[in-house]
């Protein structure tokens, strides 16, 4: 399929000129002499896959029409064609988004050169996009660093059995979403999927809380209850921060792993499951094992497929996908017209250690999608809410539901 250029300029002999030098290379192209023309083609149609554009136009001038473009198509690369004593104004083209720019007395290779390297780097953003939507709706997950395609390559693997799985990770690197992605991709996505934070239960309800109780089994016990072992049959389990629990209530985990039964708190009668186990742990349980806090025989049941989540310092590659996807997200939840980021809040953003991981970075860009009114969100804005995300959690909710309010 040949690459499709639409040339922008006001001088019919060098349009002319330049679209006879790439027609003679393959490429398909069209062409306007104005940039409400161009502007026009473009709201028409998505088939170009390059624009060269003239900086000196009539009815609406070239860094006009680079602006709007680079707002709403950003994936389109353009050229700049700079004339005599534009070059500075080319220059600045490029810092809202222009790929390059060429002089329209430039070698014919020099600029040809430019063309088929724009093109390329387009084709490779576009394909890059196009794999990272389809894994963002396969996995319902976003990143595109090397660890998060081990961590794709370790749901594909994990989905295609009923193997029991131990994520470890810091609190908030997304142990639950990858949980979530391997059940949705495996043969019982259509099976519950039940998830229950260990750490989060009271010893003295965390065994009915798993197993149920019957009517009467203790006090408050007034009807009978499943626990999330039943509940979550022919489904997946997901016990988070299981390194919480006790030894008691291990060894009875243990035990419905190994007879695949549970029992009722104040019942005798054996009841039969099937589910598979997926464990998560913000703690290192081999430490946790050696000082007598963990089962050894839990861990090798539970460890059969293991995958450790790097935080999002160690992947920082990530934080920009997250960013734009948490703020469009927002945007969309609110009814607000899509914010922008200034160069300086993305770089506060990008070089900030994120102690809370991905938990964090939401929370902060709720708060600015929720309190920043200007369309640009600013390095200052995000300095206050990075300040206000290290505040004590009550105080952040306070805050959160007086700008709700």
């Amino acid at each position: 399929m040949k690459n499709y250029i639409l040339l922008v300029d006001d001088d019919p002999f060098f349009r002319e000129s330049l679209n006879d030098i790439l027609l003679d290379e393959g490429y398909a192209t069209a062409q306007a002499g104005d940039g409400k023309t161009a502007l026009d083609m473009l709201k028409q149609t998505n088939r170009y896959d390059l624009m060269l554009l003239d900086l000196d136009l009539p009815r609406i001038n070239g860094m006009e029409v680079m602006q709007k473009v680079a707002r709403s198509r950003p994936e389109l690369p353009v050229i700049i064609i700079s004339g005599t004593g534009t070059i500075p104004v080319a220059v600045e083209a490029t810092k809202i988004g222009a790929y390059d720019f060429i002089e329209k007395d430039d070698d014919p290779r020099k600029t040809l050169v430019k063309v088929r390297n724009a093109l390329e780097k387009s084709h490779l953003l576009r394909q890059r996009n196009r794999l990272l939507a389809e894994q963002k709706e396969r996995y319902k997950m976003v990143g595109s660093s090397a660890a998060m395609a081990d961590i794709f390559q370790f749901i594909d693997r994990a989905a295609k059995n009923s193997s029991k799985v131990l994520i470890s990770g810091d609190s908030g690197t997304g142990k639950e979403m990858i949980a979530r992605a391997i059940h949705n991709n495996s043969e019982r996505a259509g099976g519950p999927f039940v998830a229950v934070n260990c750490a989060a239960v009271p010893e003295n309800l965390i065994e009915s809380e798993l197993f149920g109780h019957e009517r009467g089994a203790f006090t408050g016990a007034h009807a009978r209850k499943i626990g999330k072992f039943e509940a979550a049959h022919t489904g997946t389990l997901f016990l988070d921060e299981i390194g919480y629990t006790s030894l008691m209530m291990q060894a009875k985990i243990l035990r419905a792993l190994e007879d695949n039964v549970i029992e009722r708190v104040g019942s005798t009668k054996p009841t039969a499951i099937d589910v598979r186990i997926v464990a998560a742990t913000n703690k290192n349980l081999e430490q946790e094992m050696a000082e007598g806090n963990f089962r050894e025989d839990l861990y090798w049941r539970l460890a059969v497929l293991t995958l450790h989540v790097p935080p999002l310092r160690r992947r920082r590659e990530d934080i920009a996908d997250l960013v734009q996807h948490f703020l469009t997200q927002f945007c969309a939840q609110e009814a607000l017209p899509r914010k922008r980021l200034s160069p300086g809040a993305q770089r506060l953003l990008l070089e900030h250690d994120w102690p809370g991981n991905i938990r964090q970075l939401r929370n902060v860009i709720e708060r600015l999608t929720m309190l920043v009114d200007d369309d640009t969100i600013s390095a200052k804005h995000v300095a206050e809410a990075l300040k206000k995300s290290d505040a004590p959690p009550d105080e952040q909710a306070k805050t959160l539901r007086a700008a709700r309010e």
